[in-house]
């Protein structure tokens, strides 16, 4: 049974959009409507006339590499009274001189796969490959460009856009993260790319404190870490991520652009 139907579109957004990789494949489905089309051309239209994202603005830099391994969550997506079960993997392993991350997510309407080619050293995004379902996105990002192809049901649709420096953490973010040199007050910011819009988002970083924080795979003394977007969309994210060994050993969010529904995902042993 096909994944992207209408009757449960909806749904799967609201699954899928916790995590980036089917949250962008949510919208390049989702672009493919006149309405959405016409919204699209709306927001692009008054995103030319807001302020431009600080060229200035460098990625943050890590003062750990990364570990290859593997990082096993449960969890859930509630929204509109209901609660959608889903299951997250994080696999960081070595390949062709470069780091490799890949999200898998599995839910009730199938599985969605991140995977992104990471420069070592740096941890930037160089490439990113996302598949669920029919659909499926390529992108590259050099010379300050984000290059590639979506493809939904067989048909192509080119992705061009101009970025004002390179992206970090959208494959296994929340891993990448754990690299960086954390402390109380610690604050970054960096790029992602928002796909629908084809343009560059701002995030904002900041540890807001320490938590003794309870999950599956046991208690840890963590740093609290939260994330929100410079846009206008009421998103934000926070993690908790454990101080001894850098484990990221929860993750909730709050989808402000979904009707506020949220994500809670933990760390299994």
């Amino acid at each position: 049974m096909a994944l992207f139907t209408e009757r449960n579109l909806f749904s799967m957004r609201k699954l899928f959009k916790a995590i980036a990789c089917a949250a962008l494949l949510a919208s390049a489905l989702a672009a493919q409507s006149p309405t959405n089309q016409k919204q699209a051309k709306e927001a692009s239209t008054a995103a030319s006339s807001s302020p431009q994202i600080d060229a200035s603005v460098g990625p943050p830099k890590p003062t750990a590499d990364l570990k290859a391994g593997t990082w096993k969550y449960k969890g859930k997506i509630s929204a509109g009274g209901q609660e959608i079960p889903i299951d997250l993997t994080t696999e960081i392993k070595e390949e062709g001189g470069a780091w490799t991350a890949v999200d898998t997510m599995k839910g009730p309407m199938g599985e969605g796969v991140d995977t992104a080619s990471l420069q070592k050293g740096t941890l930037l995004v160089r490439k990113r490959n996302i598949k669920q379902g029919p659909a499926s996105i390529d992108l590259n990002y050099s010379d300050n460009k984000a290059t590639g192809t979506m493809n939904v049901d067989g048909q192509d649709r080119p992705v061009a856009a101009d970025l004002g420096g390179p992206i970090f953490a959208e494959t296994g973010s929340a891993q990448l993260i754990a690299c960086l040199p954390l402390a109380d007050g610690y604050t970054a910011t960096f790029r992602n790319f928002d796909l629908r819009k084809q343009k560059e988002k701002l995030m904002q970083l900041k540890v807001v404190g320490s938590e003794s924080v309870t999950v599956a795979a046991g208690t840890f003394n963590a740093f609290k870490i939260e994330i929100t977007s410079a846009d206008a969309v009421n998103d934000s994210e926070t993690l908790w991520i454990a101080k001894d060994s850098r484990k990221a050993v929860k993750i909730a969010a709050v989808l402000g652009s979904m009707g506020g529904a949220t994500l809670t995902v933990e760390l299994l042993p």
